[in-house]
């Protein structure tokens, strides 16, 4: 799951039209490969119609775990994991496709070329006559490789501060910048690429991103979303890197004697993606029950929550409809680049045209769904398009099945559920937290702790299985089985 942005902020298109005419040509023949299967016998009309209880009871967590196992041991000997342009997304996709095929679903792929983003190591930053390497520094994706030597300047700096409050979404922010400025910035209500936009507007030669309230040692490392729109170096950096700048600022807002050396060596790069994409025919045609989850991972960590977990709960609904037919077709999207930038989901979602958008009854997503410190969140968004309440209220009540109590959440624009709310689909998803404290609200709903990180491996090294709580995985996953299966044997529930 890439950091999460108000719903408000418009999205830059990512496509050019024609990646955007490849992307409907590739929706155009899935329709016409499920036509073609439903004819040719493959998943013949005598099959029996799933049972949602009998499907949601099929998930469990041992399932779960083997799938992250295998998912885990295809990226181990990756070094940027599962990230697009590794291997490790290769060997990821690979094994998904042959475990989609093996449960009797049609397999194709959505391929376009992708910016990559390449971070070889050698950044620093000096100050206060200490230096930061790797462990406390990183450039931010898409960013510029850049060496600025210059007075700190720190916007709005509140210590230990959690919340998404600071200043430096305007450039009215950042004032009268002396020349050559490092700009030390917390997060506020806007995407880190407008806040970096903002600062380059402003004069910064460089843009440092901070989180006051992130735990000691750890980088959190946003996206800049599309290489070139940022064109001064910008990094994210440790609290304790944080707190050096500040102190030889002499505090926030001000440009004091103190200054910094900063210098960064990461790469952007294009490289050949590919979404997975996966159907499985209904007996009615048209309408389309629509889940997703993201395969890519960051560049700095294993990613088994994030989202391995997502991936795990499809590949297990899979398995349980294999050999079934509900009435509406179900689909399913592995998405590539999330992290990048929500890429593939967004590039798929753009191109589709009016019929094909309507025919998606909703799109549901599984984002971090295994968090060790989790709750069971459940998509709950102002201005959601038309039958978002109802999928919500109906994936609600399958979370209580499932043994779970749900508690809405707002990912604002977050994950992949996003450009299909640009499309106009109906959107749900399931969702058990990220880098963000749980709330008392959230916490009263589940075994989490209030005030922790309901994942405290976000974007880290440390996401691994054994980060995992696969009890509230199941309980997601189960879920998200049954909310499919009822709606796809009844697509009234969602008709629109």
């Amino acid at each position: 799951m890439r950091s999460r942005r108000p719903l408000r902020a418009r999205r830059p298109r990512l496509e050019t039209a024609r990646a955007a005419d490849a992307a409907r040509t590739l929706v155009v023949g899935a329709v016409v490969a499920v036509l073609v299967v439903a004819c040719s016998g493959s998943a013949p009309v005598t099959a029996r119609q799933p049972d949602a209880d009998t499907v949601a009871a099929a998930i469990t967590e041992e399932g779960l775990r083997t799938r992250l196992e295998a998912l885990a041991a295809a990226t181990g000997t990756s070094s940027q994991y599962r990230a697009v342009g590794s291997a490790g997304y290769d060997r990821a996709a690979t094994l998904v496709e042959q475990q989609l095929r093996s449960a009797g679903w049609t397999v194709t792929a959505d391929a376009y070329n992708s910016a990559t983003f390449v971070d070889e190591g050698g950044s620093s930053l000096k100050v206060g006559g200490s230096t930061f390497g790797v462990d406390d520094l990183r450039p931010l994706i898409f960013a510029p490789p850049g060496d600025v030597d210059g007075p700190i300047v720190p916007i709005d700096w509140v210590p230990g501060a959690t919340d998404r409050t600071g200043k430096g979404c305007s450039i009215t922010d950042y004032g009268d910048l002396p020349t050559h400025a490092i700009v030390v910035v917390r997060p506020g209500d806007c995407l880190r690429r407008d806040q970096a936009v903002a600062a380059q507007q402003a004069g910064a030669a460089a843009f440092v991103a901070v989180y006051p309230g992130a735990p000691a040692g750890i980088v959190f490392r946003p996206t800049l979303i599309e290489p070139g729109t940022v064109r001064i170096p910008a990094a994210a950096v440790s609290r304790a890197v944080a707190e050096a700048l500040v102190a030889a600022a002499g505090g926030s807002g001000t440009a004091g004697a103190g200054t910094a050396h900063l210098v960064t060596s990461a790469r952007t790069a294009q490289a050949p993606a590919h979404s997975v994409i996966a159907e499985l025919p209904g007996s009615k045609p048209g309408p389309v029950i629509m889940l997703g989850a993201h395969l890519d991972s960051v560049i700095d960590g294993p990613g088994v929550n994030d989202d391995g977990s997502g991936v795990a709960a499809l590949l297990e609904i899979a398995r349980a409809l294999g050999g079934t037919r509900p009435q509406a077709t179900v689909r399913m999207a592995f998405w590539s680049g999330e992290e990048l930038g929500l890429h593939g989901s967004f590039r798929y979602a753009a191109a589709l045209s009016a019929e094909q958008a309507r025919a998606i009854l909703v799109y549901a997503n599984a984002d971090m769904i295994a968090s060790p410190n989790g709750f069971a969140g459940v998509y709950d968004e102002p201005g959601a398009p038309a039958g978002s309440s109802a999928a919500r209220e109906l994936l609600s009540s399958a979370v209580t099945r499932a043994g779970g109590t749900p508690v809405g959440v707002d990912l604002h624009s977050g994950s992949d559920h996003y450009g299909f709310a640009q499309a106009g689909v109906a959107t749900a998803g399931v969702f058990s937290g990220a880098s963000d404290p749980v709330s008392v609200e959230q916490a009263a709903t589940s075994r989490a702790t209030a005030g922790q990180p309901a994942d405290a491996c976000y974007h880290q090294s440390c996401d691994n299985v054994e980060n995992a709580d696969l009890g509230l995985a199941r309980v997601l996953a189960a879920s998200l089985a049954d909310f499919a299966v009822r709606v796809a044997n009844n697509p009234e529930l969602l008709s629109h």
